[in-house]
């Protein structure tokens, strides 16, 4: 995937994604609290290394929305978008 942009210094930026399927967790058996939501994809950016993850997507339920909140503060390198989970999706 690629996408094209300018940024406020009005430098055009061309971005390439790839992406690839790196696991599935069952966690039907755990309730979906924020704490947790947190600690699941705080261990997977961990287990994957901080400087090899770019962005986080997730879902837009308000739960994951402050799960998100959360991870940005403590990783303040990443990138972190529930839209695209929704856009991506659709194709």
């Amino acid at each position: 995937m690629t996408d094209g942009w300018t940024d406020k210094r009005r430098r055009i930026i061309l971005n390439f994604f790839g992406l690839f399927f790196l696991k599935s967790i069952d966690v039907s058996h755990i309730n979906n609290t924020v704490d947790k939501i947190f600690k699941i994809i705080d261990d997977v950016v961990e287990d994957v290394g901080e400087k090899n993850v770019i962005q986080v997507v997730t879902d837009n339920a308000a739960n994951y929305k402050i799960a998100r909140e959360m991870l940005m503060k403590k990783r303040k390198m990443l990138f972190l978008n529930a839209l695209y989970a929704q856009h991506i999706a659709l194709i």
